[in-house]
């Protein structure tokens, strides 16, 4: 067995320092951590919808939507420890005393939401989950706790340049979880074997320490500020978080708690359509996040602006993404069996609302580079309230989906092209201002 800490992937890479970008090879490893991921994402969805009946999908794309609602709320923490660890070495203060370490400020945060959760629970047993109650409650407590040091881990690793690192963890979260969940349908487990298996992918980062002095190491980065200000800073994080992860992740919830419970047992189609058109946009584009936000934290004045052809690409290869899906993507949805029939249009429109949301994503990825935590968090609740407002239109489940996932990503838009707008006229009028 290759004993991982000797591998060069997981030994501490040599600090780029101030102005540098990731290399050639760091970035090719995000990438194609990112493609495995999405990959594994794709996969576990086949094995559900072989797996389960149409309606019991439907219950398990509800827990997986919870699931990952925890995981990306909680990705505020990775997104808040990128940037307060690539700004503490950039000050060289990665030392510092007044600096407060990121894993308690993770642990604090992660603690919290498990509280949270336990709160909910009623709530949780009563709306989303009133059968097996208690193991989904269990796991998304679990996942709360773990998940938050993961992400700080995460996020660490990120703002130390430690790219070998980050994308191994993606790697081995999603390969555990694959792995978990086909072998718990191998063995004919019920629904709730299959959203048990999923703490599984919750022990990736507990390995990866244990094996990796790089993992250690940035375990105990520091941030550039002191614990309160770090919190805060956190809490925008989060908030925003909170408000992506419910139209990236959460959206089945959403569609549950705004649909008849009738209509929402015959909805696995259109959830699982919006899953197909989005992992191949979405799930690379977190990963490469990671990557944008410490160049734009590494050089504020120019790192952004490496992301306008990535948005051009982006916007091109999701047109021809929706051509493509309007074409076959009706024979594609029927690999997942004979109950999945979604019309061509609807597959289009999905890819397209899937690049609004990407868009959405990277421009609040420089908001929150250039340091506008309120800027930021404006714009994923601009996104979150118009898209729970189209929901309650008097429409079937796809239009209201179609409308709610394209039109609000788009008032987000908005929002932080101003706040980027600002933020680039204010630096030139100061930059521009006589010496007196």
């Amino acid at each position: 067995m290759t004993d991982i800490s000797q591998s060069s992937e997981f030994l501490p890479e040599q600090p780029t320092g101030r102005g540098a970008s990731i290399s050639g090879r760091s970035a090719a490893g995000v990438g194609g951590a990112s493609v495995l991921a999405a990959a594994a994402g794709i996969l576990i969805l086949f094995v559900t919808s072989h797996a389960l009946s149409p309606a019991d999908n439907a219950e398990f794309l509800s827990f997986w939507a919870a699931l990952f609602f925890v995981c990306g709320v909680l990705g505020g923490i990775q997104a808040e420890s990128t940037r307060a660890v690539g700004a503490a070495r950039a000050a060289h203060a990665s030392d510092s005393a007044q600096g407060a370490p990121v894993l308690t400020s993770g642990l604090i945060v992660g603690a919290s939401a498990a509280l949270i959760v336990l709160l909910l629970s009623p709530v949780l047993g009563t709306y989303l989950f009133p059968t097996d109650t208690v193991a989904i409650v269990g796991v998304l407590v679990a996942t709360a706790i773990l998940f938050s040091c993961h992400a700080t881990l995460a996020g660490a690793a990120q703002g130390n340049d430690q790219w070998s690192l980050f994308a191994g963890m993606v790697s081995l979260e999603a390969v555990l979880r694959l792995t978990a969940i086909a072998a718990a349908a191998a063995l004919a487990a019920p629904l709730v074997g299959l959203e048990l298996a999923c703490l599984a992918a919750l022990t990736a980062w507990v390995v990866v320490a244990l094996v990796s002095p790089a993992a250690r190491s940035s375990l105990r980065s520091r941030a550039d500020v002191g614990l309160w200000r770090l919190l805060q800073n956190t809490g925008h994080a989060l908030l925003s978080a909170a408000s992506s992860a419910s139209l990236i992740v959460a959206f089945p919830i959403l569609l549950k708690l705004t649909t008849p419970q009738a209509d929402y047992a015959l909805s696995a189609p259109i959830l699982l359509a919006i899953s197909l058109t989005r992992a191949p946009i979405m799930v690379p584009l977190q990963a490469f996040q990671g990557v944008a936000l410490a160049e734009i934290v590494r050089d504020p004045q120019n790192g952004w602006r490496g992301l306008k052809k990535p948005l051009v690409a982006l916007v091109g290869v999701g047109v021809l993404g929706a051509a493509a899906a309007w074409l076959v993507g009706p024979l594609l949805m029927l690999f997942f069996g004979p109950a999945y029939k979604v019309e061509g249009w609807a597959l289009a429109a999905l890819t397209l609302a899937a690049v609004l949301m990407a868009v959405l994503t990277l421009l609040g990825t420089v908001v929150i580079g250039l340091g506008n935590h309120r800027a930021y968090s404006a714009g994923w609740l601009t996104a979150t309230a118009v898209a729970i407002g189209l929901l309650l239109l008097p429409a079937g489940v796809e239009i209201r989906s179609i409308l709610s996932l394209g039109l609000g990503p788009l008032a987000g838009i908005a929002v932080h092209a101003v706040a980027i707008a600002a933020i680039v006229r204010n630096r030139r009028g100061s930059a521009v201002q006589p010496d007196h």
